[in-house]
């Protein structure tokens, strides 16, 4: 599911089981992942040419019930995200931008910004 609200764009991901999550992936410009409930695991990975995960660099969990529940995933690292509990939720939230990268205030429908 996804969302704008105001000058912002969210991505609602839910996950109902414990152990489901995304597979290794990377997006075109910096973006903070919030856990509003549950806990997840992100991990920076390396993957091979194949999209297989070969190294996890870095590991985070957080939990909504810890406050700081939310990561900065940088433009270009290639993470994945795990549900470490049933039936939790995150928000990828992103700034709208142009093709050009520019931060603006209004979804012109350039979806670059969000992949």
């Amino acid at each position: 599911m996804e969302f704008i609200s105001g000058n912002i764009f969210i991505r609602h991901m839910a996950f109902e089981k414990a152990g489901q999550g995304t597979t290794g992936h990377q997006h075109n410009f910096d973006h903070t992942t919030y856990v509003p409930h549950g806990a997840i695991r992100f991990e920076k990975v390396r993957l091979d040419e194949a999209g297989n995960v070969v190294e996890v660099l870095k590991t985070v969990d957080k939990r909504a019930s810890d406050g700081y529940n939310w990561v900065l995933i940088k433009a270009g690292d290639c993470h994945r995200l795990t549900a470490l509990e049933d039936n939790s939720v995150a928000h990828c939230v992103f700034s709208h931008r142009n093709p050009q990268g520019d931060v603006v205030q209004e979804d012109d429908g350039w979806r670059a910004s969000y992949v």
